[in-house]
């Protein structure tokens, strides 16, 4: 449980505010001790938290399946996921929201919001301009926060594979390099708003019929030359807070569960410190998911059942 809640703190760092400096004291005054690291802090954190609070942060709601219950945080938005704050820590509440074409109000839950939407993601990649990505991500980074959002599920990277994906106008495009550069500056020019943006859907979840039960298969060589490539150009130019992975299996096991992907490409070769947020009804397992890398359970209620709950009340060790 340490580690999933210290990749939680980590990859939420850019949440904090930057303080202008003040001007120099005087030489008679001790010097101000070294800020410490996000790793040191989220360390020291952690070791502060309770098994409650560990197990609070390791889950998010999803707003339209708990407004008006009794359970439904007083400063609830109608959205995509909510986490609720740890007050005594100073752990903000996470509000999280579509995503990456304009701040979005799905079937308009919050009455009167509106948003500016940007060109299709596809129409971004062929300017092969990442300043141009960046400035968009900026713009609706900064919409975001002005509507008290701090995780924004942007990021998509997943390449077109199949001209029929119901996504692909959200995507970059076939080619890895470039879909991964323009990505990459996206996020950048989100998370310059001190707001986290995912990259998202890792991985290989390139169609929308059947992507719940879709096993892709790919040899490892493959793999790494084409989706893989995307993906770590983004997260080496963007640095997202948050990697979300997939609704599909990955050579035979549901990406969300998927060891291979989580933790030995992401977390040991690409050496990874953000964390890894399931989809939306992603979770198929609470020991073997967290155990391979998945740090939260998105929207919970639209899961099977809540895997990150009750399952893991009395498993200290994870």
């Amino acid at each position: 449980m340490r580690n999933r809640t210290m990749s939680l703190l980590l990859g939420s760092a850019c949440l904090t505010l930057t303080v202008s400096a003040s001007p120099a004291a005087p030489l008679r005054r001790a010097a101000a001790p070294a800020p410490r690291s996000p790793a040191a802090r989220a360390a020291a954190i952690v070791r502060n938290m309770t098994h409650a609070e560990k197990l609070q942060m390791v889950r998010t709601y999803f707003p339209p399946k708990v407004a008006g219950q009794p359970r439904a945080p007083a400063d609830l938005i109608q959205s995509a996921g909510h986490m609720p704050p740890i007050a005594r820590l100073g752990i903000p509440a996470l509000r999280e929201s579509d995503a990456s074409l304009g701040v979005a109000n799905q079937v308009e839950q919050r009455k009167g919001d509106v948003a500016t939407a940007l060109p299709a993601g596809l129409a971004t990649a062929a300017t092969f301009d990442p300043e141009f990505a960046h400035a968009g991500g900026a713009m609706i980074g900064a919409e975001a926060r002005s509507k008290r959002f701090n995780v924004l599920l942007a990021g998509g990277v997943n390449l077109t594979r199949d001209p029929w994906n119901g996504r692909n106008f959200e995507y970059l495009g076939e080619d890895p390099l470039l879909a991964g550069i323009m990505a990459g500056a996206a996020i950048g020019g989100i998370q310059s708003n001190h707001i986290v943006s995912t990259v998202k859907h890792f991985a290989l979840n390139s169609q929308e019929t059947g992507r719940t039960i879709l096993d892709a298969r790919i040899a490892p060589a493959a793999l790494r030359e084409s989706d893989l490539l995307a993906f770590q150009i983004a997260i080496e130019r963007g640095h997202p807070g948050a990697v979300m992975c997939g609704y599909n299996k990955v050579d035979g096991d549901w990406a969300c569960e998927n060891a291979p992907l989580l933790t030995d490409v992401l977390r040991k070769d690409w050496n990874y410190k953000g964390w890894v947020m399931s989809d939306w009804g992603a979770v198929h397992s609470s020991a073997k998911a967290a155990l391979a890398g998945l740090d939260q359970e998105s929207g919970e209620e639209l899961d099977k059942q809540i895997y990150f709950g009750a399952p893991l009340i009395n498993t200290k060790t994870l």
